[in-house]
């Protein structure tokens, strides 16, 4: 009978291991199968921009605006759309560019605070500071100011169209502490906003 159990030990000790190892594989292959997709969509979501590339936003030539992108900087295809805005990408540096429609030039100064109102709802710990007006022949060329945060900051700039039946909103957003050179990058694209209808 004890030659028995010493027999079968060593059987069960292989088995037992050979069932870990098993599990081990299957595990393996489950977490692979869950997580490749969204491993896949987040690859799939972030396209690479050639230096130099433009972008235009808007929905018609009298109604567009273009940017231009320096080195490094992707396109997140999923939260972009040509008529209405982009989201880009720089490292830690996300820069939204959105096609606002006006009804009137007097709203202009009006977009600020409906800027404010806007990440007041979707980030509560976001807040804008108070407006700097860009103003050139009697006309607001551009409203631009801070975005302060407990955990990002960065820089939100509204230009009015040359109709002023139109806006391009900026907000470019990095986590405190990320350095001014890299800041500086979207400062460039938005910088780089070029209308294609000239002023009238």
């Amino acid at each position: 009978m004890a030659a028995d159990d010493t027999a079968t030990r060593p059987a069960a000790s292989v088995i037992k291991l050979r069932l870990r190892w098993l599990l081990i594989v299957v595990a393996v292959m489950a977490v692979l199968t869950a997580g490749w997709p969204l491993l896949n969509r987040a690859v799939a979501n972030r396209r690479p921009l050639a230096a130099g590339a433009h972008l235009t936003v808007g929905t018609a030539p009298s109604s567009s605006a273009v940017i231009t992108v320096g080195p490094g900087w992707s396109l997140l295809s999923a939260q972009s759309n040509p008529m209405l805005g982009y989201m880009l990408e720089h490292g830690p540096i996300q820069l939204s560019i959105n096609h606002v429609a006006l009804v009137a030039g007097d709203q202009v100064p009006d977009l600020w605070r409906g800027l404010r109102d806007i990440l007041a709802v979707s980030d509560p710990g976001v807040r804008l500071s108070r407006p700097v007006l860009i103003v050139r022949d009697h006309r607001v060329r551009a409203i631009t100011g801070a975005v302060i945060g407990t955990r990002l900051a960065g820089t939100a700039t509204i230009v009015p169209g040359p109709s002023r039946k139109f806006g391009i909103e900026m907000i470019a957003l990095a986590p405190r502490g990320t350095s001014a050179a890299r800041r500086l990058l979207a400062i460039m694209v938005m910088r780089s906003l070029r209308f294609t209808a000239r002023s009238p």
